[in-house]
């Protein structure tokens, strides 16, 4: 069986790749658990489902990963600004 080695910077970003992987290996489950004709529907309904939740999981990561980030660093404070008038 063939082996993938993937190279990672931070737990948060081992465990997205890992969440990644685990939702392609569901998807072919799905795929292959589908009756005749309802493959498309049944991948469809998976990717709505779990896709958007590990999309959503992983955009809540990278956000609090800059914001640890900007945390850590002294003398890094960023004002807030109004928005731009229309």
């Amino acid at each position: 069986m063939p082996t993938l080695t993937i190279e990672y910077s931070t737990e948060s970003e081992r465990l997205a790749l890992e969440r990644a992987i685990a939702f392609v290996t569901e998807m072919q489950h799905v795929a292959g658990a589908a009756a005749y004709g309802t493959v498309l529907d049944a991948c469809e309904t998976h990717a709505l489902q779990a896709g958007r939740a590990l999309l959503r999981d992983t955009l809540e990561s990278a956000v609090q990963s800059q914001i640890d980030a900007q945390k850590k660093k002294p003398g890094r404070v960023r004002k807030a600004t109004a928005p731009a008038a229309s």
